[in-house]
């Protein structure tokens, strides 16, 4: 499952610039396709950014899991969707190696003398993973993924897999600061492409 994140233009502040558009023979429709591509790389910058301003995670994680949903004639919407599946609590790791990224893992290492510590904020301490009513925290590889997960044994004997806020929920707590940016972004857009295919449709007579 994901979260999308869709933007709308303030129309009312490009009406009169979208009803000379029109009245001039431009489609709306294409102008709003071309925008909202042109657009999106740049709100999944900004949207990146507020993420990483949050929690310690690198770019390319970030980026990697920012998709792009592109507008095409017959569905003229785009989005940007999350993962809402939780993060690895071992993604913000203290120990060096751990947190790498790609890292195929075939057996764990042993557990960090001192007890495992996390960093999730960018800035502050680094926090030692807890105990509570369950085992002492330790590795685990995940079967499947082969990633590495700092895990807890229930009093029932099930494993308990340490996760922290998911993209998705992170996200969500950032997206009204990065919505006037992001609308503001694709209004801009909106009236460049208006510009373009009236050129397009319009070119200027050659000169001698």
């Amino acid at each position: 499952m994901s979260t999308e994140f869709t933007i709308e233009p303030d129309r009312a502040a490009i009406a009169d610039a979208i009803s000379l558009f029109e009245f001039v023979g431009g489609n709306t429709a294409d102008a709003i396709r071309v925008a909202i591509n042109k657009s999106a790389p740049k709100i999944r910058t900004l949207a990146s950014r507020a993420i990483r301003d949050q929690v310690r995670l690198t770019a390319s994680y970030v980026n990697e899991r920012l998709t792009i949903r592109r507008a095409t004639r017959a569905a003229l919407s785009g989005a940007i969707t999350t993962p809402s599946r939780g993060i690895l609590l071992s993604r913000y790791a203290t120990e060096p190696g751990i947190a790498a990224e790609g890292v195929s893992w075939i057996k764990p290492p042993p557990a960090p003398y001192g007890g495992h510590y996390v960093k999730v904020k960018p800035t502050g301490a680094a926090v030692k993973v807890g105990r509570g009513d369950e085992s002492k925290p330790f590795y685990m590889v995940l079967k499947g993924s082969h990633a590495l997960a700092i895990v807890r044994r229930k009093k029932d004997g099930e494993i308990h897999v340490l996760n922290s806020p998911s993209l998705s929920q992170v996200f969500n707590s950032v997206r009204d600061d990065v919505m006037p940016a992001a609308s503001a972004e694709y209004q801009a857009q909106l009236l460049d492409a208006m510009r373009y295919l009236l050129a397009k449709k319009s070119p200027p007579e050659p000169t001698e």
